[in-house]
């Protein structure tokens, strides 16, 4: 903390009293009465210093009569009063006297109304040479000195009229004392004129700096020595009035600038509206400050001035930088020459790591404290005639670098003028362009200073992260896994989550916050013992300060809870899989614990956050954690909304105790997931605490183990009971009792709101499948449509098939989205009547999923294959059909290249929009056949068919077909990387052979060359064999490179093409029907007034 910040009051309250003793005995100082310099306080460029301290040092001087001045602030600086009646007869003098002298080389025009100050000083002193004299006057413009006072009056004739002071006053004057460094100014000269000083500060309590620019623009200092506090502090005040409000300290030319611009660009910190430079000195000394040793000789004053060093601050759009500045600049060097021949980089500080500002009232001094995660703060003492555009520069960057904050973690002590006026806002970077983020409130900028701050500044190039739309929580900002090669896996590091979770501390875009499958481990174990400084300053979102025990908390815990309690809109916290599982090695049973539930839940407890949905799924939670999270679930002020605790290993205990103290949520709680626990949970006890809950919404039940009491999983009352929208039961055994009363809930009209029922690998017959859709078709809602039911991986083919098929053919419009994956049709002919019945007019689905379908044979037969051309030719209401295959060493799971024959017969089809066909080995041929049927087909937006053994002349051939008949509707074709890796690999292969061959070859003819008993004819045969080699591998190089130049060919004209077609941006985005969903979402969101767009991995924003 700096000296003048200790009891501090914001009013210069120092100042004042210590300038008192000067009032009582009057020094022997001469001040004039001025009224037409005036400072406007509109100017937001104003200097440093507060405005009114004219008025205090007429009141230092004047005596208590006069302090009273200074409570009335103007735009008019208040004049000065005369402190003798020696000074007031130089008043009267000066105002008629307008001589205009010539000292040196310096011809200029002078007169006794410009004198501010004037005194006898002593140049030097020595223990065997008396006191040197000399005469300092301060006038308006100029800071001289003189030989003595009668050279001083040749040009300021009025100083003759002065007459000496009384014995008793005299003997009170200081012994005032002037060095310079590093050279000597001439008997009769000019120290320094006052528009070129940079700074003026106290180095001691009887030392003055004063830092300037000197003719040939090199960087000097003076420092001036009083005998008394007093003395220091009255001229300080006059020099702070004399100096004007711009000096060079504000204005550097225009070659610097761009120099500097320059030094920005190549650190990617350059933004031209937070560009600024200023003229600095940053202090050396300050151990020299307390210090109440009395430097006399010229020496001890040299190496004070020469403690300073003379820099440029430049504020850029991250981080703030110090530059050393030259003194001695080469006069060899270009004015456009490097900048490392002008100035020495010194350090650089992050913006958003500023954790103290200070700015003294007393003179140009200024302080900027940085901390950085787990470091302690490093302070910079600077001093500048710019202060204060320095502070009000610094605090607009913080305000645009983090535009929702409210609560900064900084502590300001600056004088009440300063702080109280408004700062000038700097504008978005690119507001209108379609790569802001701005709709996010500017997270990606942020994310990227606290990158900067932190020292990694590409971390957002490894940050990967997607911004999505939930119906529920609004936006949610995903953190993906990190984007690093490397055999292990890739895990942020601590700075990297660090930077992500303070970005996102404050903003107020997001409803949902996930880090899903990332670790979180680098945190887990991290304290960082110089956080109070910030802590202190921590505000949450409703303005109270950080408990103690937060304070003493793990970084992560605290993190987290900061994360919850600075943010309004937030709601949702997943944290699925992100910490790792307890130890169990004879540790504490705290440090057994996940490290971060407990810190949730006691956030959540005091209902001091906005956040009601926690997902806590693939987390072990132990017994430690559990009680919180019982202690939560018991307590109405969390109103908890969602909770999701899958995969938590819990028994049969802890799930009955915690369904039983979430029943206090029974109007709030929407959405419960307690699935693929190891607890055998009583199916009476579940459907008593599932019915008091009317209002969920999302029930998740997968792999969920019952006691075998005959009763149903879910009862139709409690089922009734709710307003469920997705239900999955996903691996979870159901028997027919529970069966039958799934098909009476369907049946009425409370699933009219499902629009998801899922029910994979829960071993039911195609009769029970037959009987839950038939009671869709039967519910007075009649129409399900946005409902899609997933039945895949069941024994449909056992029993009941034919009861299966009889219910798809009465659905008619009820339920039009079925997905059924890796269904096993154990006879062909299942397959065949499946394929008759999707082709009949009376089948209304329109999104089909049949991928991964299992058949006896490897590939589907010929007729199996012309009942699926049927369909193609037929079925007019599918819309989206995925037939994906796959082939692996365990199982072939496709229809198989026979499919191509069916495909010819999508010419015939006017429905379809989306195409799954990946995996199937189409090869060339079936290839030709897609061909042929797009150039007729003109409903088909987007086909997936890579894996298919397509190699470059089938691709091409689609894509000639499409170019040549002008189809316009086709908007995606995936790209066949997989064959295109296939086709070229080969080539690769072969050239690696042959040049392995061609290395033997040449070691051979050279060893059969050097040996003595080798024949003439064996070196022939050598030499016919190399170039036979050499011929072969420069033909499969070539032919390599023509394949890999005509790949790249074809990609670039069917991207031309559909550029055309569609007009999209992005031609290879794959839009699937959810981020249709997710778009219109968006839409609606920016027409309510919010600007935005779906941002993904590291900021690119997907249109």
């Amino acid at each position: 903390m700096p000296a003048f910040a200790r009891g501090h009051n914001r009013s210069s309250s120092q100042a004042s009293s210590a300038s008192t003793t000067s009032a009582n005995v009057t020094p022997p100082v001469y001040i004039l009465n001025r009224t037409s310099h005036t400072r406007s306080s509109s100017n937001s460029s104003a200097a440093s210093y507060d405005p009114t301290l004219a008025s205090s040092s007429a009141a230092s001087v004047a005596g208590p009569e006069s302090r009273s001045i200074r409570q009335t602030p103007s735009t008019t600086m208040t004049t000065l009063v005369a402190t003798s009646q020696s000074a007031t007869a130089l008043c009267d003098a000066g105002g008629s006297s307008h001589a205009s002298m010539h000292i040196g080389t310096h011809s200029r025009s002078s007169s006794s109304s410009n004198l501010v100050h004037a005194g006898e000083i002593i140049a030097s002193t020595g223990l065997l040479r008396g006191k040197k004299k000399d005469y300092v006057v301060l006038t308006r413009n100029e800071l001289l000195r003189f030989k003595n006072k009668s050279k001083a009056a040749d040009m300021f004739p009025s100083l003759n009229s002065i007459q000496r002071q009384p014995s008793n006053a005299s003997s009170l004057s200081s012994t005032n004392t002037v060095a310079e460094s590093p050279i000597q100014s001439s008997q009769d000269s000019v120290i320094c004129t006052l528009d070129r000083v940079t700074a003026l500060f106290e180095v001691g309590h009887v030392h003055i700096e004063v830092a300037y620019i000197d003719d040939h623009s090199s960087p000097r200092s003076t420092i001036l020595q009083f005998g008394t506090r007093a003395e220091t502090e009255l001229w300080l005040q006059r020099l702070l009035f004399a100096v004007p409000k711009r000096t060079v300290a504000h204005c550097l030319p225009a070659d610097t600038l761009e120099s500097l611009r320059t030094y920005l660009r190549a650190r990617n910190d350059y933004y031209e509206p937070a560009f600024k430079a200023f003229r600095v000195v940053l202090q050396q000394h300050s151990q020299n400050k307390s210090s109440t040793k009395v430097a006399t000789s010229s020496d001890d004053l040299t190496k004070l001035a020469n403690a300073a060093t003379h820099a440029i601050l430049v504020i850029g759009h991250y981080a703030v930088h110090l530059l050393a500045v030259d003194s001695k600049p080469s006069p060899f060097s270009s004015v456009h020459g490097n900048l490392q021949s002008q100035f020495t980089p010194l350090s650089s500080h992050g913006i958003v790591a500023l954790v103290h500002l200070a700015m003294s009232p007393r003179d140009s001094t200024l302080y900027l404290s940085f901390r950085t995660a787990l470091n302690p703060v490093r302070s910079l003492e600077l001093a500048s005639c710019a202060a204060k555009d320095i502070i009000q520069s610094v605090r607009s960057s913080i305000e645009h670098l983090r535009p929702c904050w409210t609560e900064y973690p900084l502590t300001m002590d600056v004088p009440e003028y300063v702080q109280d006026e408004p700062l000038v806002p700097i504008p978005d970077p690119n507001p209108g362009s379609n790569d802001d983020d701005y709709g996010l409130n500017g997270f990606n900028m942020t994310l990227a200073a606290y990158c900067v701050a932190y020292g990694i500044p590409n971390a957002p190039k490894s940050i990967a992260y997607e911004v999505v739309w939930d119906e529920d929580n609004g936006l949610v900002f995903r953190l993906l896994p990190p984007r690093k090669s490397g055999l292990t896996p890739a895990q942020y590091t601590f700075l990297e989550l660090l930077c992500v979770m303070r970005a996102l501390r404050w903003n107020e875009a997001f409803g949902g916050v996930s880090f899903a499958g990332v670790s979180l481990a680098s945190l887990q174990d991290l304290s960082d013992p110089y956080a109070l400084i910030e802590l202190d300053q921590t505000r949450t979102a409703n303005s109270r300060r950080i408990s103690k025990f937060m304070k003493a908390l793990p970084t992560l815990k605290l993190e987290m809870q900061l994360l919850m309690l600075c943010s309004t809109t937030l709601r949702m916290l997943d944290l699925n899989g992100c910490v790792r599982p307890p130890k169990y090695h004879n540790q504490e049973m705290n440090e057994r614990a996940s490290g971060i539930i407990d810190a949730l839940m006691h956030v959540a407890k005091r209902a001091t956050s906005n956040v009601d949905s926690f997902v806590f799924s693939n987390i072990q939670i132990d017994l430690y954690d559990f009680d919180f999270l019982v202690d939560v679930a018991s307590s109405r002020a969390a109103h908890l909304r969602n909770i999701e605790i899958a995969h938590c290993g819990l028994y049969e205990r802890e799930l009955t105790l915690l369904l039983q103290a979430l029943e206090v949520h029974e109007n709030t709680l929407e959405g419960l997931d307690i699935s693929e626990n190891p607890g055998r949970i009583s199916v009476y006890s579940l459907n008593e605490s599932l019915y008091r809950f009317q209002y969920m919404r999302h029930l998740y039940m997968r792999k969920l183990l019952t006691t075998s009491e005959d009763l149903p999983l879910l009862s139709v009352d409690t089922l009734s009971n709710m307003r469920l929208q997705r239900l999955v039961l996903d691996g979870t055994r159901l028997r027919r009792i529970s069966v039958t009363h799934l098909c009476d809930y369907l049946s009425t009209s409370r699933s009219s709101s499902l629009v998801q029922f899922s029910i994979q690998s829960c071993g039911l017959t195609g009769g029970d499948i037959g009987d839950l859709l038939s009671a869709m078709g039967k519910s007075p809602a009649k129409q399900h449509p946005d409902l899609t039911i997933y039945i895949g991986d069941n024994p449909i083919c056992t029993a009941g098939f034919d009861v299966f098929l009889k219910s798809i053919t009465k659905l008619g419009t009820s339920v039009r989205r079925i997905s059924m994956p890796r269904i096993e049709f154990h006879k062909e002919q299942f397959l065949c009547e499946f394929f008759t019945v999707l082709a009949s007019p009376e089948c209304k689905i329109t999104h089909l999923d049949l991928s991964l379908l299992l058949i006896p044979d490897a590939d589907a037969s010929a007729h199996a294959c012309d009942l699926l051309g049927n369909v193609f030719a037929r079925n007019s209401s599918l819309i989206s059909f995925n037939l994906t295959g796959e082939t692996s060493k365990l199982q072939v799971a496709r229809i198989g290249h026979g499919i191509g024959r069916a495909l010819e017969r999508l010419a015939e089809n006017d429905s379809i929009r989306e195409l799954y066909i990946e995996g199937n080995e189409l090869s060339v041929d079936g290839a030709m056949l897609i061909a042929q049927a797009l150039t007729r087909n003109r409903t088909i937006r987007r086909i997936h068919l890579d894996d298919n053994d397509i190699n470059l002349q089938g691709f091409t051939a689609i894509v000639n077909s499409i170019v040549e008949s002008g189809n316009t509707a086709v908007r995606f074709i995936s790209r066949p990387k997989k064959d295109q890796a296939r086709q070229l690999r080969t080539l690769r292969e072969l050239c690696s052979k042959l040049d392995a061959e061609i290395t033997i070859l040449r070691q051979q003819k050279r060893s059969t060359t050097s040996s003595l008993g080798s024949s003439e004819k064996d070196g022939r045969d050598k030499s016919s064999e190399l170039a036979v080699k050499v011929e072969a591998h420069i033909k499969a190089a070539e032919t390599l490179k023509v394949l890999e130049n005509e790949w790249e060919r074809v990609y670039e004209r069917l991207d031309k093409w559909l550029k055309r077609s569609s007009g999209a941006s992005h031609v290879d985005e794959e839009l699937t029907e959810e981020q249709e969903k997710t778009r219109m979402a968006w839409d609606r969101l920016r027409g309510a007034g919010r600007s935005g767009r779906k941002v993904s991995a590291g900021g690119r924003v997907v249109k």
